[in-house]
């Protein structure tokens, strides 16, 4: 893959596209957890395996204290500040755009004004923003993963979201999970459902907090059947 960075608001967003890329291809955004970067999230690119399309993977914008260098947070992990929240998600709203819309991707012939397919995925907090953003984006919005994330206030995040009830949303949890407990993700889902959104999925394995070979061979799944419909 070809390794690029790019500037959003200031923050660092790792770009990472096959060495030839297509006309109006998607674009995957991939948001890190607590505490890393845009690094930690890099190995997902290849071992997705999902060819001709662009990976997007932003540092998230608040930097920590008493952490190493580089590491950052979407927001205040125990207060789960509102507010940092929604800062957050307008940062992301801006990522989106800037790459959903990207100039540098001709489009395809006859798709001129068509915005590039974009899905948005995220690992704990990196879930709890993918769920957020992807939810509230005023864009097209392919598909949502959250992998052994959360909705800390299902209300805020649901009451004026934008994105169709049939948006294909894949919630994956780790039963063994210590850090952020399944429950999280089981009560994400069933908000989801409540509030009309009927394309959810909720995938639990026998893990803790982390990403398996066999948990995001199931995000793969999930990705290539939607983009393959071309959405």
């Amino acid at each position: 893959m070809i390794i690029s960075e790019a500037k959003v608001e200031g923050h660092s967003c790792l770009v990472m596209d096959p060495p030839i890329i297509p006309p109006g291809a998607p674009v995957i955004l991939i948001l890190h957890g607590l505490g890393t970067n845009a690094d930690d999230m890099a190995p997902l690119c290849e071992q997705l395996n999902i060819p001709n399309c662009r990976f997007v993977l932003p540092d998230a914008p608040l930097h920590l204290t008493g952490y190493p260098e580089g590491a950052y947070a979407w927001y205040n992990f125990q207060a789960h500040d509102r507010e940092e929240i929604e800062k957050s998600r307008e940062y992301l709203f801006k990522v989106m755009d800037r790459f959903s819309n990207d100039k540098n991707l001709r489009p395809a012939a006859g798709q001129e004004k068509k915005p590039n397919p974009l899905v948005i995925m995220g690992f704990s907090q990196g879930g709890v923003m993918s769920l957020e953003a992807g939810l509230n984006y005023k864009g097209k919005v392919a598909a949502i993963v959250s992998m052994s994330g959360y909705m800390p206030d299902p209300w805020s995040t649901l009451t004026k979201a934008e994105a169709p009830f049939e948006t294909p949303i894949l919630l994956v949890h780790g039963t063994h999970d210590d850090v952020v407990p399944v429950a999280g993700s089981r009560h994400a889902a069933e908000s989801l459902k409540q509030t009309g959104y009927s394309a959810v999925t909720l995938k639990e394995f026998p893990m803790g907090h982390t990403i398996t070979e066999e948990s995001l061979g199931t995000v793969r799944e999930f990705l290539k059947s939607i983009l393959a419909t071309g959405i």
